[in-house]
């Protein structure tokens, strides 16, 4: 799992308390998902979310409060933590628009029911529940002032073809056991500020060969005419939101955007999709930066009439790339 929060932190142990500065947690994405690993993120997850949350400035966690949550919610944790949240990815790993693999693309009839199971658990959790007009799912809890910027937990709802079922599912599981635990703890509607969760429709972008057109609306950054983009079978985003019962207007388009002012902080819990945490045997990372993509650009020559010295062929630039990061 991985946890990217807005705030570069780490959890380190110390001889009485913990210092609860996550900036990301993960775990191994291999199908022999180790559910102590689940169960022991999820708890310190609530715990940090709880305080991210809380009156106090610190983010520094002492054993006093562990215990405290430990003794309302110990009988609770074998069965959310652990149990019911491996029971939801399980169910949602089933939720599929191919017989034999993981399929659930954008807007697809796999990604209605998933919006329908992901809601149904918002509400269980307590949250006020909405989907919106891109067909992201959002659950809320106001606190004590609802005027205070809104912590978002969020990751996304559809998958790559033949898809590993923690990649997105993972994330929005994990936001919704921690505030179910909140919740039954009595401390969810005490909450210092806004919590909201958001289920994005779509981030991997494999229907439409666009990515993050769910979280992207939010942002603002997604032009109007994205509605006009097609897939394969030539429907476009607006044909295809439009059969899912969405307005598909550019107008309720435009209408997504989130005021900047009014968010505090986002939190996505994400597996890490790779061999290192696993292979050093440790449950948790922190995330220091992600996979980027440069375009290498060079010129077409006529080998029988230009010298070398003269020619900065396409693979030039792309050899020395390569060069440069065995030497590193």
């Amino acid at each position: 799992m991985e946890c990217s929060l807005i705030k570069p932190n780490i959890i380190t142990r110390r001889r009485n308390s913990l210092s609860v500065n996550i900036f990301k947690a993960s775990s191994s994405s291999s199908s022999s998902f180790n559910l102590k690993i689940l169960s022991f993120f999820l708890f310190f997850f609530l715990i940090f979310i709880n305080k991210l949350v809380s009156s106090s400035s610190s983010y520094s966690i002492t054993g006093a409060e562990i215990e405290d949550i430990d003794v309302n919610t110990n009988s609770l944790f074998p069965q959310i933590l652990k149990e019911e949240a491996v029971s939801r990815l399980t169910e949602l790993g089933k939720v599929s628009d191919a017989d034999h693999f993981l399929e659930r693309t954008f807007l697809s009839p796999a990604s209605g029911r998933a919006r329908s199971v992901i809601r149904s658990w918002m509400e269980d959790a307590g949250l006020r529940t909405w989907v919106d007009q891109i067909g992201n799912v959002h659950g809320r809890v106001e606190g004590i002032n609802a005027t205070a910027k809104a912590l978002i937990i969020g990751s996304h709802l559809d998958t790559v073809i033949d898809a590993g079922m923690f990649d997105g599912s993972l994330g929005i599981v994990c936001a919704v056991s921690a505030l179910k635990v909140l919740k039954i703890n009595g401390k969810l509607e005490n909450v210092t500020r806004p919590i909201e969760v958001i289920a994005f429709s779509d981030e991997e972008g494999v229907r439409f060969q666009t990515a993050f057109l769910g979280s992207a609306a939010l942002a603002g950054t997604l032009p109007a005419s994205a509605l006009q983009i097609s897939d394969k079978s030539d429907v476009t985003v607006q044909d295809a939101l439009k059969e899912n019962s969405f307005e598909g207007t550019e107008e309720s388009f435009l209408q997504l955007k989130y005021d900047q002012r009014s968010v505090w902080g986002y939190i996505e819990v994400h597996i890490e999709q790779g061999p290192v945490l696993e292979s050093l045997g440790f449950p948790l990372g922190v995330v220091k930066g992600i996979a980027g993509q440069t375009r290498l650009k060079g010129f077409q020559w006529n080998l029988y009439h230009n010298p070398l010295f003269v020619r900065w062929e396409r693979y030039i630039p792309g050899q020395v790339q390569v060069m440069s990061f065995q030497d590193r």
